[in-house]
């Protein structure tokens, strides 16, 4: 299958970020704290945790102080999907990751074989309608100066999709949801800046030409469509949580089960 994302740009985009991050990594942020709370209500006692994805990954790392942890992302020369042995960790944490791995049923199958029985996995990841002003307005703008479209943003996994996925993985007891995050800048240019500066630059294997020569057009589409009190981009963040099964988890009734007709109670 031919491969959607360029691992080689990808790992020039994470080394730009590890200099550049500070102060653009406010959505590392928020999906790092959010798992956290997660892991909070769990109220597991965790002791050795593999942490996937670099960029955030020190607030994870607080929060498992004194733990056995182990990072990992591609930028070091890995490939896409890690290797380790069967059920070495009993909880993995995925930070905005998954939307840059070309074979994602593989990945999840993988984290999956790396956790004890009862192990958590936990993942966030940007997906849904991340983005999608300016997709909008970088399809019209090309349309009306050169008559075709090209990608120039990922393809974009919603949380109906990731929770399938889950299932299709085997995890026991997915969940899945998602936050939006609204944002507005006063200039354009300051979302290509955070883009670039946060490692989120184009990836794509076919990626074509850059917007350069478009910039002030699509600039121009943009104010008139998506533009408040400044320049309106919506970032979706997707979380899941399931779990390596283990016997003494709940399981689903048996179908024919129920001690109540339908009919009854209609």
């Amino acid at each position: 299958m031919k491969p959607i994302f360029d691992i080689e740009k990808i790992r020039r985009n994470r080394a730009y970020a590890r200099d550049h991050i500070t102060g653009h990594d406010f959505l590392f942020g928020k999906a790092a704290t959010r798992l956290i709370d997660n892991l909070k209500d769990i109220q597991r006692a965790f002791e050795n945790i593999l942490i996937v994805g670099e960029r955030g990954s020190h607030i994870i790392a607080d929060h498992f102080e004194g733990k056995s942890i182990t990072i990992y992302d591609v930028i070091d020369g890995g490939n896409e999907v890690p290797k380790y042995d069967t059920g070495q960790f009993d909880c993995i944490v995925a930070l905005p990751y998954l939307h840059c791995v070309n074979d994602v049923p593989g990945f999840l199958f993988a984290m999956k074989h790396y956790l004890k029985p009862d192990g958590l996995f936990l993942c966030a990841f940007f997906g849904g309608q991340s983005l999608q002003e300016l997709r909008t307005c970088i399809t019209a703008a090309e349309l009306e100066m050169t008559g075709g479209g090209s990608q120039h943003i990922h393809p974009m996994i919603d949380h109906y999709q990731y929770a399938g996925l889950l299932q299709r993985a085997n995890f026991a007891l997915p969940v899945v949801d998602f936050d939006r995050v609204i944002v507005e800048y006063s200039d354009l240019n300051n979302l290509y800046i955070d883009l670039q500066n946060m490692g989120e630059s184009n990836a794509l294997f076919n990626r074509n030409q850059n917007i350069k020569n478009e910039k002030q057009h699509i600039k121009n589409i943009y104010k008139n469509r998506f533009f408040n009190d400044g320049f309106i981009v919506t970032f979706d963040i997707v979380f899941g949580i399931g779990w390596q099964a283990h016997e003494s988890q709940q399981k689903p009734a048996k179908r024919g089960s129920g001690q109540v007709s339908l009919s009854e109670i209609l």
